[in-house]
């Protein structure tokens, strides 16, 4: 499991080393994550890891696929790799 520490990021207001976190993590996935679980792995807030997800996705940097409720962010090719519960 891969867990980072983004406080010394967020307090520099290195918006680029937030990315580059998040599309490690997301890019090491076994599957697509929620917001939720990707704020988990990085160690930041829900609210803080769904903008920077957003801002990734407008760039082009990753995808994201509605199931449900749920938002599901990936790196790849466009086949989303979803969990089964």
């Amino acid at each position: 499991m891969l867990v980072v520490d983004v406080q010394h990021q967020c307090h520099s207001g290195s918006g680029i080393g937030i990315e580059n976190l998040i599309f490690e993590v997301l890019r090491k996935a076994d599957t697509s994550l929620t917001i939720s679980e990707v704020a988990r792995k990085i160690s930041a807030h829900r609210t803080t890891t769904s903008k920077y997800l957003a801002v990734m996705e407008a760039k082009g940097m990753i995808s994201c696929r509605n199931v449900g409720k749920a938002k599901l962010y990936y790196v790849g090719n466009g086949q989303v790799k979803v969990k089964m519960v």
